[in-house]
């Protein structure tokens, strides 16, 4: 299905424990690579399992065979260039389109998201069990002041919930940027609306800043910079059990 409010980003879910594990003959050396490098034959069979999906599902929105693409993953945050850690993307050999794509385990789940927009910078998916995020003192450590405001308006029996929604949504912000926790304070970026603030470190060419971010659901430059959107988990076939978001960033425009 595309994803909330576009039609440029392809969704789908799957379980892990159904994905053929043959069929890493499609990934790259690389991907086969960094799966023997598990000690633990348990995350190496997940860690085929999200790389076969991911990949399926990257060729399926490119309209190709999964063996025709090429890995091409870009890593923001060190300098090895394996091609098979980071933000994931994949190539279209010889001259096809590229394909930008995101994914998050919970459990025996997995959200994939994949698009060719060429306007479109980042995506990025998070999933989570419904209150993964609810427990004392979250706020504290993980929330922007304008999100702990927003919090306080919530009944008290929902914020366990609204607070692991506002966790998938800045996992999402973070992937499509390409960014990771080990070196972003979540504190920093706040997602109580629908265009997400940042601070100034994390801006892209085309990312909205602290100072000049519209109201939420408003526009610049004659369209939307950034998505961030609750995904039902239901429209894409996962339980209600779980909680997902997608991030999208785009260059300004129709």
């Amino acid at each position: 299905m595309a994803s909330p409010g576009s039609d440029r980003v392809l969704l789908a879910a799957v379980k892990l424990s159904g994905v053929d594990l043959r069929q890493a003959a499609t990934l790259d050396d690389g991907e086969r690579q960094r799966a023997a490098s598990f000690g633990s034959g348990i995350q190496r069979d997940r860690f085929l399992a999200g790389r076969i999906a991911l990949r399926r599902h990257a060729a399926e929105t490119a309209g190709m065979g999964a063996a025709e693409l090429r890995a091409n993953y870009v890593c923001r945050e060190c300098t090895r260039d394996d091609r098979v850690h980071g933000m994931p993307r994949y190539q279209a050999a010889p001259s096809g389109p590229a394909v930008l794509a995101s994914l998050s385990r919970a459990g025996d789940w997995c959200l994939l998201a994949a698009t060719t927009d060429e306007r479109v910078l980042g995506v990025g998916v998070d999933l989570e069990s419904c209150t993964a995020a609810g427990f004392d003192g979250f706020g504290l450590v993980a929330l922007t002041e304008r999100e702990r405001e927003h919090l306080q308006r919530v009944e008290p029996a929902l914020r366990p919930r609204v607070q692991t929604l506002l966790w998938t949504r800045k996992e999402a912000v973070l992937k499509a940027l390409g960014r990771g926790l080990a070196v972003v304070d979540p504190a920093l970026v706040d997602v109580a609306g629908s265009v997400p603030l940042l601070p100034g470190f994390l801006q892209a060419p085309a990312a909205a800043s602290v100072t000049d971010v519209p109201p939420a659901g408003g526009q610049e430059g004659g369209g939307h910079r950034w998505l961030v959107d609750a995904v039902n988990p239901g429209s894409v076939g996962l339980p209600d059990s779980l909680t997902a978001a997608i991030a999208l960033q785009r260059v300004p425009g129709p």
